[in-house]
């Protein structure tokens, strides 16, 4: 065998690798990514669910109000208790680019991580406890009450078609 043709053997043993190489590696990636979307598809489902409970409870919550029952009410909203593992690891890895295509679904991520987060839901929760102290004394805090009740609902109904319409984009 001569030095050309070892060479040029040597030479198409190494670019056959690394065209393997560079094959296993985008089928690897594509596969990954696909589970990354599966997971973010999951985890929007997950987050509906936990919105449509919490909308259940602010009616339970919006029943003691009008009921004039509101010191026995006693439900927690758990709003951090989202998952957001897979959107904040997105985030992070930039992967999120490039599944949506515009800043509208981005700030509307943004909004959702901060809406549900656990500062959100010490504030609903305090105030709520507020509510239910002091409705006995002042009669304008059942008016106060109703009026975030109403907040949220929109609050929690606006995430929900957030969420939708974001997943229906992946």
């Amino acid at each position: 065998m001569t030095f050309w043709g070892l060479f040029f053997g040597v030479l198409a043993g190494i670019l056959a690798g690394i065209g393997i190489n560079i094959g296993i590696d985008f089928v690897r990636k594509c596969i990954v990514k696909k589970k990354i979307i599966k997971n973010l598809k999951f985890e929007i489902d997950f987050n509906i669910e936990k919105i449509n409970s919490f909308l259940e409870e602010l009616d339970k919550y919006r029943d003691k109000v009008t009921g004039d029952s509101l010191s026995s009410y006693f439900g927690y909203f758990n709003l951090s208790k989202v998952i957001l593992t897979t959107l904040v690891q997105m985030f992070f890895t930039g992967e999120i680019y490039n599944n949506l295509d515009n800043n509208e679904d981005i700030r509307k991520l943004q909004n959702f991580s901060s809406d549900f987060s656990s500062g959100t839901e010490q504030y609903m929760n305090n105030q709520i406890n507020w509510n239910r102290t002091n409705i006995q004394t002042n009669p304008s805090v059942k008016q106060f009450a109703m009026g975030g009740i109403e907040y949220w609902r929109s609050k929690f109904n606006e995430n929900k078609k957030n969420l939708q319409s974001i997943k229906a984009k992946l």
